[in-house]
């Protein structure tokens, strides 16, 4: 199950969509406004004691096939709902905000080859399935504090510590943790897990006057396999529309990608051959101009990785396999 917040994170270029509201308005029947030529910046406008809940749905499924001397197939799909209850703290003068964030509510439903398993973490749950789920547990209903400018960027996670004493806490021998061993493992809880699931509920905005057709680009690298990925999501105003009395901003996102590495190789024994891999991704956000506040968002993503592979067995014949990976990640959020 580790395996999910790791797909989470690695194509997560935008999230979310359809909250409470949405069950009253579809955003297809929001009314269009004319914005007459008038420019608009988009920010979040936190203020001090504003309580705020965001529901994060992410949808994975995983096929993988195996050819060899007869074919091998392994399925999966998993779905993942967090609840973030947010607090503002403090508002310093540029409007980077202290938020005191907890991670209420977390279901898992996934179904593996047909074996399926279920985690509620708000359930009674016993000792042995709570370490099945350690990674989920350990975050589950514990408050950290976060730094978010207010263009969306994640600045800083701390107080994660009361996190590790909850992960050790279901060690077998409980082993008691030395001051810098605490943070050793909260910086990587931090880094690994907190902060980039974090982000995932703030759309990092851009710094620019925007009208109907704008567009920005962010890009970033990620990894795959023995491929460096350049991934560039291009981002447009599709419209204006009304939204709860307010102005709100319609944006489409797409996403392409470039890469680098060596596509042939060997490693311990095993010589590979890759092919390019696919990858594919857009989405829409609505983000509410006049509330500064992200009101909805959703992403699809598609991975497909092959690679040719071979080996020695034991009798020292040759054996040749191919190997085909695709990933389909759909992440959904929504303001409650």
């Amino acid at each position: 199950m580790k395996k999910s917040i790791i797909a989470l994170l690695l194509f997560a270029f935008i999230v979310g969509c359809s909250g409470e509201k949405e069950n009253k308005q579809d955003s297809a029947e929001l009314k269009e406004i004319d914005l007459k030529g008038q420019t608009v910046s988009i920010d979040y406008k936190f203020a001090k004691g504003d309580n705020i809940k965001y529901k994060l749905t992410t949808i994975t499924t995983a096929n993988e096939t195996i050819q060899a001397d007869s074919l091998i197939e392994s399925k999966s799909n998993e779905n993942t709902i967090y609840q973030f209850d947010i607090n503002v703290i403090e508002v310093e003068p540029d409007n980077t905000a202290e938020l005191g964030i907890t991670i209420s509510s977390l279901k898992i439903d996934a179904d593996i080859n047909g074996q399926k398993f279920v985690y509620d973490a708000n359930a009674e749950n016993d000792r042995e399935q709570n370490q099945k789920f350690i990674q989920y547990y350990a975050i589950h209903n514990v408050p950290y504090r976060a730094r978010v400018s207010n263009k969306g960027e994640v600045l800083e996670v701390s107080r994660l510590d009361k996190m590790v004493d909850k992960m050790n806490s279901l060690q077998p021998d409980n082993q008691k943790l030395t001051t810098e061993q605490k943070v050793q493992i909260s910086k990587s809880i931090g880094d690994a897990i907190i902060r980039p699931l974090t982000q995932l509920i703030f759309r990092e905005l851009p710094d620019k006057q925007l009208a109907l057709d704008s567009t920005w680009v962010k890009s970033y690298p990620s990894q795959l396999s023995v491929f460096n990925i350049n991934n560039k999501v291009t981002y447009k105003v599709d419209g204006f529309v009304e939204y709860d009395g307010n102005r709100a901003v319609n944006v489409s996102a797409d996403l392409n990608t470039t890469w680098s590495g060596n596509k042939s190789g060997e490693e311990n024994g095993i010589k590979y051959s890759f092919e390019d891999p696919k990858i594919e991704g857009e989405g829409k956000i609505l983000f509410d101009i006049d509330r500064g506040l992200l009101i909805k968002s959703e992403t699809g993503t598609t991975v497909e990785l092959k690679a040719n592979l071979e080996m020695m067995n034991s009798l020292q014949q040759k054996i040749k396999t191919v190997r085909k990976d695709i990933t389909t990640n759909k992440n959904i959020i929504e303001l409650l």
